[in-house]
């Protein structure tokens, strides 16, 4: 894979988990937040549209005639599943959306990181974000994170509407959402079932922050190199 030399990129898709949050991020934090917050969350917003509108998806989704507890116990077997089905992550999103706005979770972004991302823009390299954690939720982490100046830089924020990550679909999708060739985007991430099923839809593919001595296909040096210096 990506054996050749490649054209610099003109838009890269940044993994939001891993790239622009820490690599596990849901795991870690965001799923066990919104797994304690849940009875809460829902008791207080009851009566919220939003609220009612992603509980009736989400027993859509389920295939079955749940009563509230036997609701709320299959969302939490979801979560605790680490399950990517979009009207969950809908719920979750508006659990962190909440959470971030009374500062309840803290976002982490490195100032190195921030940096290349506004030299990259600068540069003429258009970003974009792709992740599980709804798109609403991308953008507000890093709203409310230490470099939010970051988030408006972004060219755009996607989540798993567009479809899974490891689909090569997805991503064949992304690159014709965002109006260029797939042959011109590059995809950054930790994680090698999404490198690989954006290498088959013809993207670029590289696993920032890789040991650079490690035998990896998809393994860059830094996020510096992709800085254009021709334009």
């Amino acid at each position: 894979m990506n054996k050749s030399p490649n054209p610099a990129p003109q838009a890269l898709i940044l993994a939001f988990e891993g790239v622009l949050a820490p690599p596990g991020v849901l795991r870690d934090t965001l799923e066990p937040y919104s797994l304690e917050a849940l009875p809460g969350f829902l008791e207080r917003h009851a009566e919220s549209t939003a609220v009612q509108r992603v509980l009736a998806d989400i027993l859509a989704y389920s295939g079955r005639e749940l009563d509230v507890d036997g609701l709320l116990a299959q969302i939490r077997a979801w979560i605790r599943g680490g399950q990517d089905i979009t009207p969950l992550r809908q719920l979750q999103g508006l659990i962190w959306a909440d959470a971030l706005e009374a500062s309840m979770l803290r976002p982490e972004l490195s100032d190195d990181t921030a940096r290349t991302l506004m030299a990259l823009d600068d540069a003429g390299v258009a970003l974009y974000s792709f992740g599980a954690s709804p798109a609403p939720v991308q953008r507000d982490w890093l709203r409310h994170g230490p470099r939010p100046e970051v988030e408006q830089r972004l060219a755009g924020l996607f989540d798993t509407r567009i479809g899974g990550r490891r689909d090569a679909g997805s991503y064949r999708r992304l690159a014709d959402e965002i109006g260029v060739a797939p042959e011109a985007i590059m995809l950054l991430s930790m994680r090698g079932e999404e490198l690989d099923a954006a290498h088959q839809a013809w993207l670029q593919t590289a696993r920032p922050f890789a040991d650079p001595a490690a035998s990896d296909d998809h393994s860059l040096r830094s996020l510096d190199s992709l800085i254009p210096t021709d334009r």
